[in-house]
């Protein structure tokens, strides 16, 4: 599969999923926060052979920083977690289709 194509899916599922998550848990977030993980995450799963563990723990690591501990867990975990596991279906769809 294209490394670019998995990349925009990151990114996508970033921008998506985890603003919707973190809504859930009533995590306080700014959007600039959600735009920094998810484009850090796109860039990080460009990394051979280790880019979807470090696009994962990119996610994870920004926005830990951003949003800080208090918003951990589960917050921020379950978020990046869930955004990943969606991501999923969509992934095997355009591999079977390319």
């Amino acid at each position: 599969m294209n490394p670019t194509t998995i990349a925009l899916g990151y990114l996508l599922a970033g921008a998506v999923f985890v603003p919707a998550i973190l809504r859930f848990f009533k995590t306080r977030f700014d959007w600039i926060d959600i735009g920094l993980a998810a484009v850090g995450g796109a860039a990080a799963s460009f990394i051979p052979t280790v880019g979807g563990v470090a696009s994962y723990a990119a996610m994870i690591g920004i926005l830990y920083w951003r949003l800080g501990n208090d918003q951990f867990f589960p917050g921020v975990i379950v978020a990046v977690s869930v955004a990943r596991l969606a991501l999923i279906p969509v992934l095997l769809l355009l591999k079977t289709h390319t």
